[in-house]
């Protein structure tokens, strides 16, 4: 008799999970993965601004390098002759003439694609530095007294569905006065 009361009391609970356990398991399991979720998403996003920062970052540096001394290889504006600096708009766009030391004549402006093109530009389009595009129309500016050239760079560069932006300012002074 032992045995079968033994047994009745172990078997009224058959063993398995009450509704209320399975509720509360549940619900904390959803609260715990929606953070995850979160955690998630937020540190995705965070490294593909990082990458957008760091790529705007190094186009716009190749821009500047192409741009201030090697315009298709006759030398850039820094090598500009002051007397031969020619800024115009065209279109509602900036855009710059000048002529190097050696070399032929060269017009640098923004085109309709939101690049920078060169007249004398090669067929490989060089003179446009990867994904970015520019935002606005004012690109150069020239300080007469101070013989300085400007260039400003409103940049975005576009990865999946946002849009990341990036704004520096360059210059460098014409040094040669012919």
């Amino acid at each position: 008799m032992q045995n079968r009361a033994k047994t009745v009391f172990l078997g009224g609970r058959r063993g398995g999970f009450t509704l209320v356990e399975v509720l509360v398991s549940t619900a904390l399991t959803a609260v715990v993965m929606s953070q995850v979720a979160v955690v998630l998403v937020s540190s995705q996003r965070i490294m593909e601004a990082t990458m957008a920062d760091v790529e705007l970052s190094i186009q716009s540096h190749e821009l500047r390098e192409k741009l201030f001394y090697d315009v298709y290889d006759d030398g850039g504006l820094m090598d500009a002759c002051k007397a031969d600096l020619d800024f115009s708009k065209k279109g509602g766009a900036d855009s710059v003439t000048f002529k190097p030391k050696k070399g032929q004549k060269n017009k640098v402006g923004v085109g309709a694609n939101k690049r920078l093109a060169a007249s004398n530009q090669k067929k490989d389009k060089w003179l446009e530095c990867g994904t970015m595009v520019f935002q606005g129309t004012n690109v150069f500016d020239y300080v007469a007294t101070s013989g300085v050239v400007r260039v400003n760079m409103d940049l975005a560069i576009l990865i999946g569905s946002r849009t990341y932006k990036q704004q520096h300012r360059m210059q460098t002074v014409i040094m040669n006065n012919q």
